[in-house]
């Protein structure tokens, strides 16, 4: 089956001349990316360990106030974690708030989008300033969308559309880029002070001197 996507263009705000700093960095073309398991097994804190300051404070200002981050400030994170690796490019591209990628299935008889993922995408293009919001919203438009292929039939009662997968796959990346900043949300990214970091090797000193 020849497969095509259909590219729809988000409101950045980014001149073209940028748009080549977010293409997908090719660490880790297809997967998989960090799930849930490994976060719950310390994956969170290397991964943040190895974040710039920058990304660093847009964590701590989404954990803050969700409904708070930019556009840019949101891809500048979604980069920084696809180019170590942590999101695959496909889960970078299918979650990815410059473009969104349509899958249409067949070209020879191409998915038609409905008036429901046209009304997600402009309340996406106004960004609702919480990209956790976004990629729900996201997800929940395409899974509805794909339940509404799934039924749509050929006079004799064969399905219309024999593969529908990459809807759902599309909207299972979402899933997964969610789920990897709810577990880095889980980490400490409070910056530890000069003082905070004396007392600790103190206390370790003396924990170990008791054990002596």
């Amino acid at each position: 089956m020849d497969s095509g996507v259909n590219y729809i263009v988000n409101n950045t705000g980014i001149p073209t001349s940028e748009w080549g700093k977010y293409k997908p960095a090719g660490v880790n073309p297809d997967g998989p990316s960090v799930d849930f398991s490994e976060l719950l097994s310390g994956k969170n804190q290397e991964i943040t360990g190895k974040l710039t300051d920058g990304a660093k404070k847009t964590l701590q200002r989404l954990k803050a106030n969700p409904n708070a981050i930019s556009k840019v400030d949101w891809m500048d994170l979604m980069h920084e974690l696809n180019a170590m690796g942590a999101i695959s490019d496909t889960d970078y591209q299918g979650s990815g708030m410059m473009f969104h990628l349509v899958p249409l299935g067949d070209m020879n008889n191409p998915f038609p989008t409905s008036a429901d993922m046209q009304d997600t995408l402009d309340r996406i293009n106004r960004w609702p300033g919480n990209p956790l919001d976004y990629l729900d919203q996201w997800a929940f438009s395409l899974k509805k969308w794909g339940t509404e292929l799934s039924r749509e039939l050929n006079p004799d009662g064969t399905p219309k559309y024999k593969d529908v997968s990459p809807v759902y796959d599309q909207a299972a990346a979402c899933g997964r880029v969610s789920n990897l900043i709810k577990g880095l949300l889980a980490v400490d990214l409070k910056p530890h002070t000069c003082r905070e970091d004396g007392l600790r090797a103190v206390l370790c000193f003396c924990i170990l001197c008791a054990g002596d």
